[in-house]
């Protein structure tokens, strides 16, 4: 089975929770939020991570063919945000904190 030419941006490797980080990887400014039209049917930056669109099993090829439906591979993970911040320091004013004979 070859990929369906409906794609989606549900199928592609940029995508993640509705927002586009091929702007952020490929073109190096601000990820975006991707609009539900666009969403829908997709655009010319798609890109999937499985190198065959087959599943291997034949009752799953027909499903995906029959319901015009794509195999979603890999999808890009987006770093956590790291940087240089401070950690709180957490104290209390409860007397009993520390002991003080010690």
């Amino acid at each position: 089975m070859t990929q369906s030419k409906n794609k989606s941006c549900n199928g592609c490797y940029y995508e993640h929770n509705r927002i586009c980080y091929w702007f952020e990887l490929v073109h190096g400014s601000n990820s975006k939020i991707i609009p539900k039209e666009t969403f829908d049917k997709g655009c010319t930056q798609y890109k999937n991570t499985l190198i065959e669109y087959k599943s291997g099993d034949e009752l799953t090829d027909k499903v995906i063919d029959v319901f015009k439906g794509e195999v979603i591979g890999k999808k890009y993970k987006p770093n956590k945000w790291v940087g240089n911040y401070k950690k709180k320091k957490y104290t209390t004013r409860h007397n009993y904190t520390e002991r003080k004979d010690f």
